[in-house]
């Protein structure tokens, strides 16, 4: 239902706007998953599985993006591989931004109560 909502997007001049927005913003919340999972040990094994490989493997899926590559590289073949190489560089860098970002707001959160746990110590 999510990548249907997005899908509505539709194209940008034969651009697959849709499918771009699909896998880049998947990407990034699959950079947030495994900080939480992986990194931090916050979120548990079958909540990974669920979100990571589930709803997010079934919401980015490399058929619409290879079918968006397709469909564009028929009309436009420098667009198409100007959309195949942004959309791996994009989806990388999501991942990796949703990665550190959630890495660094959840430090946030445990050093701004890390005072109050020393001071009930004492």
């Amino acid at each position: 239902m999510a990548r249907d909502a997005l899908s509505l997007l539709g194209q940008y001049h034969r651009f697959p706007l849709n499918f771009f927005v699909i896998n880049v913003s998947g990407s990034f919340l699959i950079g947030i998953v495994m900080a939480l999972s992986a990194e931090l040990g916050i979120l548990e094994d079958h909540w990974r599985l669920f979100w990571g490989v589930g709803f997010l493997g079934g919401f980015t899926t490399f058929s619409t993006f290879m079918l968006g590559a397709h469909r564009l590289w028929s009309v436009t073949p420098a667009l198409s591989l100007a959309y195949l190489l942004a959309t791996l560089f994009l989806g990388l860098m999501g991942a990796y931004l949703g990665l550190i970002s959630t890495r660094q707001w959840v430090n946030m959160r445990l050093s701004r109560h890390e005072p109050e746990e020393m001071e009930q110590e004492d």
